[in-house]
């Protein structure tokens, strides 16, 4: 049986960090190692969003957190809530729709009003005519 005589150990620096990255993209594989690998580099990619390897800097590129923040902020104006554009049409539409309302009681009030005097000057007449029925019929009505 042979024997292995071979005691070389690979020590592994765990002081240091190594950042990797896609080779064929170089965009930053989340997570970091401590040993370095040919897609890797100590240089870390902090505060960026989606950072992608430059080999020709070796530095990192992409976009700031300040920049994605402004980014999103904007973005969020832009964009509509549905749920708060259909709570807008119904309150427009309340709102039309009161003020329909008033217009037609005011219609009412006016129509009744009129409808009223009409009654005034017609009612001589009508109260007559109802009073000389219940003298013929002598109180009777017909049911």
């Amino acid at each position: 049986m042979a024997e292995n005589t071979d005691n070389t150990q690979q020590t592994v620096d765990i002081s240091k960090w190594y950042f990797k990255y896609d080779p064929q993209t170089y965009a930053f594989i989340p997570g970091a190692v401590h040993e370095q690998v040919d897609n890797s580099t100590e240089v870390e990619p902090s505060g960026l969003i989606n950072p992608v390897w430059n080999p020709s800097t070796n530095s990192w590129t992409g976009q700031s957190m300040e920049d994605y923040l402004a980014e999103q902020k904007k973005n969020a104006q832009q964009q509509v809530d549905p749920n708060q554009q259909q709570l807008a049409q119904l309150l427009q539409l309340i709102v039309q729709l009161k003020a329909e309302s008033e217009m037609n009681k005011a219609q009412i009030v006016s129509l009744t009003a009129q409808l009223a005097k009409q009654s005034n000057v017609v009612q001589p007449a009508s109260q007559s005519a109802s009073q000389s029925t219940t003298a013929v019929t002598g109180g009777a009505t017909n049911v």
